[in-house]
């Protein structure tokens, strides 16, 4: 149990941010995150060595993840945000940086599916190779579906960046 615990603390922002790629409503992500802590819990005993806990865990969380957007897509979209501001930064500083975090997530989440799963784990700084096990696709695959998103996500910021 305390190794379990462990692995949470030692992951649980990079599955609260692929959360919150996928739904904006705080109550929702957290049961989500809940969710996806349930079958990390489940599915860990059949981790395999070649297999880095880190992409383990993520390729659960997208999993999760799509499942409840595929179950949610009659449940009417919630106006709430989310953003991660920097709670040392002056207020002015943390708004600023709230405001883009917040349209990076509206560009990351108007990305279609294969889009927004790659961009998601690249977000994560994984390597091309722990995202392209996580979705079970080929590097190349990645790096082709990683350029659509930058892009995607250029012309979406457009000014932001």
């Amino acid at each position: 149990m305390a190794e379990f615990r462990e692995i949470i603390d030692d992951h649980a922002a990079m599955v609260q941010r692929i959360a919150s790629v996928y739904e904006r409503d705080p109550a929702r992500i957290e049961d989500l995150m809940q969710d996806i802590w349930f079958a990390v819990w489940r599915a860990l005993p059949l981790l395999k060595n070649e297999a880095t806990i880190k992409g383990y865990i993520a390729r659960i969380a997208q999993n999760v993840c799509v499942t409840h957007v595929r179950r949610a897509i009659a449940r009417p979209a919630q106006a709430l945000t989310d953003t991660f501001p920097d709670p040392a930064a002056p207020v002015h500083e943390a708004m600023t940086q709230a405001a883009r975090v917040d349209r990076l997530l509206e560009a990351v989440r108007g990305l279609p599916d294969s889009l927004k799963a790659v961009a998601t784990l690249y977000l994560e700084e994984m390597p091309i190779r722990d995202i392209a096990f996580v979705l079970g696709i080929s590097e190349s695959n990645v790096s082709v579906r990683l350029h659509r998103a930058k892009s995607a996500i250029r012309l979406s910021l457009g000014d932001l960046i």
